[in-house]
């Protein structure tokens, strides 16, 4: 509980101090920044956004396609209430 206290002793104090001259200017400041750099680069980081979202895609189909054909190749056919159930309770509590 002491450290609560300490805490809130903290946080009022800092809650108490003035705050920086600047801090009016610092929303109006960020936000000329920003213009500024959509200015200076907004083209070439959409266009370099847009190449990696299709090369992403691109790959994607690439591998689920290559790796859908290999997993249904690899698995074995399982039936509910076949006679080939390797999976059964059954099946599993006769090796005891």
């Amino acid at each position: 509980m002491n450290m609560d206290m300490n805490l809130d002793s903290a946080l009022r104090r800092l809650a108490e101090q003035p705050l920086h001259p600047r801090l009016a200017e610092l929303e109006g400041d960020v936000m000329r920044l920003i213009a500024a750099e959509r200015r200076a680069g907004g083209g070439v980081t959409l266009r370099s956004g847009m190449l990696a979202a299709l090369g992403a895609v691109a790959l994607g189909v690439v591998g689920g396609g290559l790796s859908s054909t290999a997993a249904t190749a690899q698995v074995p056919t399982l039936t509910p209430f076949g006679p080939a159930m390797p999976l059964a309770p059954s099946t599993l509590l006769a090796f005891q």
